[in-house]
């Protein structure tokens, strides 16, 4: 296995505005994941580390669960991106990555670059993108 690790860095999401890490908000079938922490003063997290091939950037966050009734969560999509849409709960990144379960990799990062990420839930409907984090590489 070719893995050097030349630099690590963490970040700790933002919390959500209503104060809970993860909300989740139904309403006619649309989904919408509000912050994606994991709870009282830890929050999820990115880090990075160098490989041969790139960078790997590696999040984790509390996993959205939904009230009963409503439908399960299938699934995360990862949105990244070297420029940030600017705007809260958006979700247009240049690059997205599907993961079954709340915590995800993205390979084949460039070095010594800032990349931004966020996270939405996915139950049929994509929801909102959470706040949005940073990391440099």
């Amino acid at each position: 296995m070719l893995v050097a690790m030349h630099r690590s860095s963490n970040i700790a999401f933002p919390k959500s505005i209503v104060g809970q890490a993860c909300a989740v908000v139904f309403s006619a079938c649309f989904l919408s994941l509000a912050g994606c922490g994991a709870g009282g003063e830890e929050g999820p997290t990115i880090s990075t580390t160098a490989t041969p091939a790139g960078a790997v950037a590696r999040l984790d966050w509390t996993p959205v669960v939904p009230l009963p009734g409503e439908p399960p969560i299938l699934g995360y999509y990862i949105h990244y991106g070297k420029g940030s849409p600017g705007q809260a709960g958006s979700c247009s990144y240049e690059d997205v990555k599907f993961v079954n379960t709340p915590s995800g990799t993205v390979t084949g990062l460039d070095m010594d670059s800032r990349y931004y990420f966020a996270v939405s839930a996915y139950n049929g409907v994509e929801g909102a993108c959470s706040n949005e984090v940073s990391t440099n590489t």
